[in-house]
């Protein structure tokens, strides 16, 4: 709970970041990244996590009075660490930042002034260009950042976390979450930030400014990749929560096809075409979420999946996939192929409006 009390400034922003041991040279990539910033109405909350390193001495090493240094005595883990900053933060808007990533100098006056024009807005993410340790670029996030409308949004966050909010790279409006009572949710050590995007989405817009802002590093010491398994777990307890109000349970068995589904690269399998099936009756009878939305992108996302499978398959592989596939997975491929020959093999498809865009 973050306390109604705490005055709030009106044009202020909150930079909000947690401290575990972080490598000098990523920390100061990232705390420059912040000072640097072209919007300079700011304060900056870092909350060390029980470090037992030289990080926390390096961080006293700014002179910076924007910069507020909060130790915790023990580490508490960083959903916990979050929230001792949340209870701290006075600005209008709290922006999230890791201690191993590199925003762009316009990221704050971006996200500020769009969340301004946006009020409904609780939360707003950018673009990201995925660097590595030497901070280099390797990847852009693309399309996986696009969300359309929240319609579409809550039933993607069903599968996964995808389209993905880079949580560092994250805004939010202060008051939503006052009026609203959200914090983070401390029993997920890890996905956090995926159970904080479906509470978020139960209340208010959430969205992401087509323009890369953030540099976000995958390195190995990152929690990503150290702890990948039990964030698998975390985010499955987080689907199956989603999963109850529409009396369906996630087994073992769907699992690698459910939380992977929206990626496209799951292979084929009938156990997930009668999976959709299932979910599509159950929403029909209990109403969680826009049936024909559901629909739409349930069968184009699984008639891309088909179309993946048989690039990749042999003939009698193909043969089969097409004999067992639903006739709305069809459907969904003819509208693929009809709509790749209108715009050209240069189009990108964008499985949320069944519609192509050109590449730039």
């Amino acid at each position: 709970m973050i306390p109604k009390t705490t005055p709030m400034e009106k044009g202020l922003i909150s930079v909000l970041m947690s401290n575990y041991n972080t490598p000098v040279p990523y920390l100061k990539e990232a705390i420059d990244s912040v000072l640097a910033q072209t919007y300079t109405d700011f304060e900056f909350i870092i909350i060390d996590d029980g470090s037992t390193d030289d990080s926390p001495a390096f961080i006293e090493s700014y002179s910076d009075p924007r910069i507020r240094l909060i130790t915790n005595e023990q580490n508490m883990g960083l959903a916990r660490s979050l929230n001792i900053g949340l209870a701290l933060c006075r600005g209008e808007f709290i922006a999230r930042m890791d201690s191993d990533d590199v925003c762009y100098p316009e990221r704050f006056t971006e996200q500020a002034a769009f969340l301004k024009e946006n009020p409904d807005t609780i939360v707003c993410g950018t673009c990201v260009e995925f660097i590595d340790d030497k901070g280099e670029v390797t990847s852009l996030s693309d399309f996986n950042t696009l969300i359309p409308d929240m319609d579409y949004y809550k039933i993607c966050l069903l599968f996964s976390n995808n389209p993905t909010v880079f949580h560092p790279g994250a805004m939010f409006n202060r008051k939503l979450l006052l009026q609203y009572d959200i914090t983070y949710d401390e029993a997920y050590r890890y996905a956090q930030d995926y159970r904080m995007w479906v509470t978020c989405s139960e209340y208010a817009k959430i969205t992401n400014i087509q323009k890369y802002l953030m540099k976000y590093r995958n390195h190995s010491e990152a929690i990503s990749s150290a702890k990948y398994e039990e964030q698998c777990r975390c985010a499955y307890r987080i689907i199956q929560q989603q999963l109850d109000p529409l009396h369906l349970t996630l087994t073992e068995e769907i699992i690698p096809y459910h939380f992977k589904f929206l990626y496209l690269f799951t292979g084929y399998s009938v156990k997930m075409k009668e999976w959709i099936r299932q979910i599509i009756k159950a929403n029909k009878e209990y109403k969680i979420y826009h049936q024909k939305k559901l629909k739409r992108l349930l069968w184009d996302r699984f008639a891309h999946t088909c179309i993946y499978a048989m690039k990749q398959s042999d003939s009698k592989t193909r043969r089969y996939i097409l004999r067992t596939m639903s006739l709305r997975a069809v459907i969904g491929i003819l509208r693929i192929f009809i709509l790749r020959l209108v715009n050209g093999k240069n189009g990108i498809y964008n499985h949320y409006e069944g519609t192509i865009k050109r590449k730039r």
